[in-house]
């Protein structure tokens, strides 16, 4: 793997890490929207680490959709759905002043502990697939 790639990586796992540590002493719904902007920063450079190792040099966007295009694999259709469920979420975190316009974005104990299981399962098989390409 490339020295590019593993920083891609190790930051991709600080970001996982990150949620893991908001959701388990979260103090309130501000801490549950950003455990969920981590769980799509995780996802979003570990799509960019592949990306990389693919010999390309990783495009400046949060879209996960477009990035996961960009990685040219092939995955599971309950994880290529949840990469669009994930999407948006990075929107509120980072942007407080633009108005989302999609679905009605909810942020509890509930919803960051569904995002965090669902980004950790995803999260695992990118890097499965991401640490067999050599």
């Amino acid at each position: 793997m490339k020295k590019i790639t593993q920083k891609w990586l190790e930051f991709a796992k600080g970001d996982l890490e990150g949620a893991e540590i908001l959701l388990d002493s979260a103090k309130g719904d501000y801490s549950y929207l950003l455990a969920i902007y981590h769980c799509h920063q995780a996802i979003e450079k570990i799509l960019k680490a592949i990306i990389v190792e693919n010999g390309e040099t990783p495009i400046k966007t949060h879209n996960l959709v477009f990035l996961l295009q960009k990685t040219k694999l092939e995955i599971p259709a309950d994880f290529k759905n949840y990469i669009e469920e994930l999407n948006p979420h990075y929107q509120p975190a980072r942007y407080p002043d633009v108005v989302y316009k999609g679905p009605i974005l909810k942020y509890d104990e509930e919803v960051a502990r569904y995002h965090s299981n669902q980004t950790q399962n995803l999260f695992s098989w990118l890097e499965k697939k991401l640490i067999s390409k050599k």
